[in-house]
């Protein structure tokens, strides 16, 4: 069996579990909800004004507080708040897989 043939059944399985469901149905649960999508662009906004004065070598301080004043009002908001909280669980069965993944590579 190719490596890809494993790679795409792990994915498979990966789709079955409950954090990827939760994951997917708080994604499409943003596209329903205007405020958070706002909220996200905002967010995405700041993120890149913040990246790009960063390269250019120019200070962030102000567009810092502001990024961290839409963290806040994402986190307020409910659909986003559960989106988070589903993407925080997904990354921790991403991370197990991973140490699995480790073991499996440097086991003697």
């Amino acid at each position: 069996m190719s490596f890809e043939t494993k790679a795409q059944e792990f994915a498979k399985a990966l789709k079955e579990t409950t954090e990827y469901q939760d994951l997917s149905a708080a994604e499409a649960r943003i596209k329903l909800d205007p405020v958070a999508q706002e909220i996200v662009a905002e967010l995405e906004k700041s993120q890149q004004t913040i990246q790009q004065a960063q390269a250019q070598g120019q200070p962030v301080n102000s567009e810092s507080q502001n990024l961290q004043l839409l963290q806040q009002k994402a986190m307020a908001n409910e659909t986003l708040k559960r989106f988070f909280e589903a993407q925080e669980k997904f990354s921790g069965i991403m991370e197990q897989a991973n140490q699995v993944i480790t073991k499996e590579l440097f086991a003697s």
